[in-house]
């Protein structure tokens, strides 16, 4: 028998694997803050002596102020995308399932709207709605989340060149 989309057993079937699918997909993306950490750490081991000399002004010319401001511009970009990314967003949960099989399908037999068949179909769609919903809410959390992800990870390796011209001023300043 192919595979209806008449079918309400079948349209269940893949809409759980499609929300399970979403709650995996969720997960790996705070799976992968440790790439972005490590890159906040490496930029932070030289960031107190960098910024003594910004505030001190003891490196001539204005190459060094121009890069460290483009470094700061794009470091500060990279932690408002972290930090949005480690807000919380709505992630919908499914109702238990006690809910369809107790207190809807009670109601739905005291309406008294056909026999047991269309009580069940009923139940069915109102238990394919919740996944609907839940599936839309869910795959826009995570497409939400993996930009943050995508925006603060670029912006910390694009900060890292800048970086690395402060910490060349630095060691030629003699690290002091």
């Amino acid at each position: 028998m192919g595979k209806s989309f008449y079918d309400l057993d079948y349209i269940i079937d893949i809409s759980e694997k499609r929300l399970a699918e979403y709650t995996v997909l969720y997960q790996k993306v705070f799976e992968r803050l440790t790439n972005i950490i490590l890159i906040y750490s490496a930029l932070g081991i030289f960031l107190i002596p960098l910024t003594q000399h910004l505030v001190a002004m003891d490196i001539k010319g204005v190459v060094f102020y121009a890069v460290f401001a483009v470094f700061a511009v794009l470091l500060s970009t990279s932690l408002v995308y972290f930090v949005r990314l480690l807000l919380p967003v709505n992630i919908v949960y499914l109702e238990p399932p006690k809910k369809y099989y107790g207190s809807y399908k009670t109601e739905l037999e005291l309406l008294n709207i056909g026999n047991e068949e269309t009580v069940n179909d009923s139940l069915r769609g109102t238990y394919i709605f919740e996944l609907q919903n839940a599936i839309e809410v869910n795959s826009r959390a995570v497409r939400k989340k993996n930009s943050y992800f995508y925006n603060a990870l670029l912006f910390a390796l694009l900060s890292v060149v800048p970086y690395i011209v402060c910490l060349g001023f630095h060691l030629v300043r003699g690290g002091k």
